[in-house]
């Protein structure tokens, strides 16, 4: 039986070479998947606030201003006092709000802060039907390295309960 002795030396210039081609391509391969992660991340955030945002305006309608002899809030009262502090780790300068009250009977929408803010319209036919609060979010999320900015939107519509 004979054996064959290679040398040490050809053997380590081909693992160089191995390593050059495959510890870029891993850490490229990684660097992906922190920044989508964190792209991910940051378009959940939005899409978040976008429902806390909707959620929380459409129980401070018409009725909440009528019962509580409270103030109904204004977009900037939603952005300050719901979107923001859900805002970690984004930038609020590249943060927008739009609020919207949507009229069940038309479906038209109008701005939240000259809206009525009724919970309830009336058909043509005389039929109550529940008007609805529409929330845009949206925010520039400029990635730190691979990818130019993009804009995450995010829209949620809750039905008027208070």
């Amino acid at each position: 039986m004979t054996f064959r002795h290679t040398r040490s030396g050809d053997r380590t210039a081909a693992i160089t070479v191995e390593g050059a081609i495959v510890i870029p391509v891993f850490l490229l391969l990684l660097l992906v998947i922190v920044v989508g992660g964190t792209g991910i991340f940051q378009y959940e955030q939005v899409a978040c606030q976008s429902r806390e945002a909707a959620r929380w305006a459409s129980v401070r309608g018409g009725d909440y201003q009528r019962e509580t002899s409270l103030a109904s809030p204004t977009a900037n009262d939603i952005l300050q006092q719901v979107v923001l502090p859900l805002a970690a780790n984004m930038d609020p300068s590249h943060l927008t709000l739009t609020v919207e009250w949507v009229n069940g009977a038309t479906g038209a929408a109008t701005s939240w802060d000259s809206s009525s803010k009724a919970v309830k319209s009336t058909t043509v036919s005389g039929d109550y039907v529940t008007n609805k609060v529409r929330v845009t979010v949206q925010c520039l999320w400029t990635p730190a390295v691979m990818f130019g900015p993009l804009t995450f939107k995010s829209v949620c519509e809750f039905p008027m309960s208070f």
